[in-house]
C-alpha cells in the first residue's frame, strides 16, 4: 500500500525503486527509531542494561544494578564528563521505562522501592548496535563501551 501512495499524476506507473523504499520503510525497527531521540545518559543506561543481560545472560535487573554499572564505566573512562546525580539518573531510566524500551517484571506495588523493581530490556544487542551506529554524534567512549564484550568489573 506504501509502494502505490507513491503513483501520481506525474508519476503514474510504479518503479522498482518505490517498491524498494516501501520495503525499507515498512522494515524500520521503530524501537532502533526511539533510540535516536534519546540522551546520551538514556543511551548509557541501555548499554548498562546490555551489558547487565551479557553477564547474567538475560536475568532481570534493577535500577540499582543498572546504576552501579553506569557508575563504574563513569570511573573508568569517563570520569567526570557524564558525572550525573542518582535522581537524573532515575529520572533518565523512568523515561526509558515511559518509552517502553524497559518493562517491570512485576506490578509496582506500594511498598516497594522503584530502585529494586526487577526489570527487563526489550531491545537486543543487535537493536542497540545497530542504532549507535546512526546515533549523532555519539561520543567514541560510550560507542567503545557498547562494542566492549566486557562489563566494567
Amino acid at each position: 500500500m506504501l509502494a502505490v501512495s507513491a503513483v501520481t499524476v506525474q508519476h503514474p506507473l510504479l518503479t522498482a525503486a518505490d517498491l524498494q523504499e516501501a520495503g525499507r520503510q515498512h522494515s524500520t525497527d521503530s524501537k532502533a527509531n526511539i533510540v535516536h531521540g534519546l540522551s546520551v545518559l538514556e543511551i548509557c543506561l541501555i548499554i548498562a542494561m546490555k551489558h547487565l543481560n551479557d553477564v547474567y545472560d538475560g536475568e532481570p535487573f534493577n535500577f540499582q544494578m543498572v546504576y552501579n554499572e553506569f557508575q563504574k564505566f563513569i570511573q573508568r573512562k569517563a570520569h567526570s564528563m557524564y558525572n550525573f546525580e542518582k535522581p537524573v539518573v532515575m529520572k533518565a531510566f523512568e523515561h526509558l521505562l515511559q518509552l517502553e524500551l524497559v518493562k517491570p517484571l512485576e506490578r509496582p506495588s506500594v511498598r516497594a522501592q522503584r530502585e529494586y523493581l526487577l526489570m527487563k530490556l526489550l531491545l537486543d544487542n543487535t537493536q542497540i548496535m545497530d542504532a549507535l551506529q546512526v546515533y549523532p554524534n555519539c561520543p567514541t567512549d560510550v560507542k567503545q563501551w557498547a562494542a566492549s564484550s566486557l562489563s566494567w568489573l
